[in-house]
């Protein structure tokens, strides 16, 4: 096999393939990038039997063939090439890279033990614009655990139904609920993927720009463009009843500018570290935001804002409430009670809401 490609096209497709590949396995071919090069072009693609991704490179295929390439390896050294065409050759057993002056040998592994990939029947396709899917799942995704001890909990559920799909996600403390259009209707189902792989290739459809077709094969979820694909294995369900979470009617709102409030926020964090909590005390035409009292280091700000219902004041962890208001990108942001020790619920604007719980303290 030999190819000639652009270093930095090279870099980019191998990379993102590289990023998904196990640090440690049992199964030492998974460590590696199987290339493909024929009369169609030349693959890359890696797995580590949780997901799967392959990339289509734009490269001269001067040989056919096909190798397995050790892959954290080889994406470091054509990232740190010098720009210009990079020559890869695979004979002899071994996988040689040349870029001007630079010539770099690896060994090659085992094809022959590399899983066979399989082409399980599709089910339920369809299409999504790849920038809102992306920004639907980086908004959703804030609210999933970060461990695993519950599997469900670090997961999106994606329920498609109609023209419409929905991504929720929980961690019992905050809830992200966000929806994105579909380019035809669908029958109505649910799948539940962890929240962590799918933010990782959503945002790489994304940067694709157009669209990205989704489709569920053999309890697995499916992403597709014209150069890219992947797969991630999806979790079992089904999901726990998360529309409960969000308050049938919330008569205490406030809105407020969502960049000031983020700022404020991050400065009182300073002082309220660890569990000390964040007030926000609610009152005519104003927010009152402190953290700390008594002999405790402490700070306030004060904030305008525009509102309807009773005075109010409430606490919250200082980083669920910066993650809470950074998981939006609009100018203002609206923050709705039914009361002081109920879930608050955070709109922006958008196709998307974030359900935060408050802590539950007497007053500081």
């Amino acid at each position: 096999m030999k190819l000639v490609a652009d270093q930095q096209e090279l870099a980019a497709g191998i990379g993102w393939v590289a990023r998904g590949l196990p640090h440690r396995t049992s199964t030492p071919v998974l460590l590696g990038l199987l290339f493909c090069a024929d009369a169609d072009g030349t693959t890359v693609a890696g797995t580590d039997h949780a997901m799967a991704a392959q990339v289509r490179l734009n490269c001269q295929v001067d040989a056919e063939g096909t190798c397995l390439v050790p892959g954290r390896m080889l994406a470091e050294i054509t990232k740190l090439l010098p720009p210009g065409p990079v020559t890869l050759t695979a004979a002899d057993n071994r996988f040689v890279v040349r870029c001007g002056d630079a010539v770099y040998s690896l060994p090659l592994l085992p094809v022959a033990e590399y899983p066979a990939s399989t082409s399980p029947e599709e089910e339920h396709q369809t299409v999504v614009d790849a920038g809102e899917f992306a920004l639907a799942v980086g908004q959703v995704g804030v609210s999933a655990a970060r461990d695993d001890v519950v599997p469900a909990l670090a997961g999106i559920n994606l329920s498609f139904a109609g023209e419409s799909v929905e991504l929720a996600s929980t961690d019992r403390y905050r809830l992200g609920i966000a929806r994105v259009g579909l380019t035809s209707p669908v029958e109505p189902f649910d799948v539940l993927v962890p929240a962590k792989a799918l933010g990782e290739l959503s945002r790489a459809f994304a940067a694709d720009g157009g669209q990205v077709l989704l489709s569920l094969a053999d309890e697995t979820l499916l992403l597709r463009n014209h150069d890219r694909s992947a797969w991630v294995r999806t979790l079992s369900g089904p999901y726990l009843p998360y529309r409960r979470i969000v308050p049938d009617e919330t008569p205490i709102s406030a809105t407020v500018d969502r960049i000031a409030l983020r700022d404020v926020v991050k400065r009182l964090s300073v002082v309220a570290d660890g569990m000390t909590p964040i007030w926000l005390e609610y009152g005519v035409g104003s927010v009152r935001v402190y953290a700390g009292s008594g002999d405790d280091a402490s700070g306030a700000e004060t904030l305008p804002i525009t509102g309807s219902g009773d005075s109010l004041t409430v606490a919250f962890t200082a980083q669920l409430l910066l993650d809470a208001i950074n998981s939006f990108g609009t100018e203002e942001l609206t923050m709705s009670y039914t009361g002081g020790r109920k879930p608050a619920v955070l709109t922006g604007g958008q196709d998307y809401l974030h359900v935060i719980t408050p802590r539950l303290l007497p007053q500081a």
